[in-house]
C-alpha cells in the first residue's frame, strides 16, 4: 500500500510541477491526496471531504498529535470551511521519491 502511495505521490508531484498547480487523486474510502508545488519541494495533503468517512473532532485529533509530536508532528491538521479535513505536510526535494512507511502510517493514524 505504501509503495502505491509513494508512486501516486511522485506522479502527482511531477504533474503539479509541470502545470504549476495542485494535482489531486482519489484514494479508497473517500481519502484524497493533493500535491501543491513549491519553489523547493511540495505541500502534500491527505484527507477527506466534508461528510466523507467518520466525523472528526479537532480536539481529539490535536490531542493525539500533541501526545506524540516527534512521530506525528510533521503532519499539520487543517479543517476547511466546507468541513473537509486534511493533514498537510511540507516535503523537501530530497523526498521526491516518496515518504518512509512510518510517515504514511502516522498520517493514517491521525485520520482515523
Amino acid at each position: 500500500m505504501k509503495e502505491e502511495l509513494n508512486e501516486l505521490y511522485t506522479q502527482l508531484a511531477a504533474q503539479a510541477r509541470l502545470h504549476g498547480a495542485v494535482a489531486t487523486a482519489a484514494l479508497a474510502g473517500g481519502t484524497r491526496l493533493f500535491v501543491y508545488p513549491l519553489e523547493r519541494g511540495v505541500l502534500l495533503a491527505l484527507g477527506v471531504g466534508a461528510g466523507e468517512g467518520p466525523p472528526r473532532q479537532a480536539g481529539i485529533l490535536l490531542r493525539r498529535r500533541g501526545a506524540d509530536v516527534r512521530r506525528l508532528g510533521a503532519w499539520l491538521p487543517a479543517l476547511f470551511a466546507d468541513g473537509s479535513w486534511y493533514l498537510v505536510r511540507r516535503c523537501a526535494d530530497s523526498e521526491a521519491n516518496g515518504l518512509d512507511d512510518h510517515e504514511w502510517l502516522a498520517a493514517e493514524e491521525l485520520l482515523r
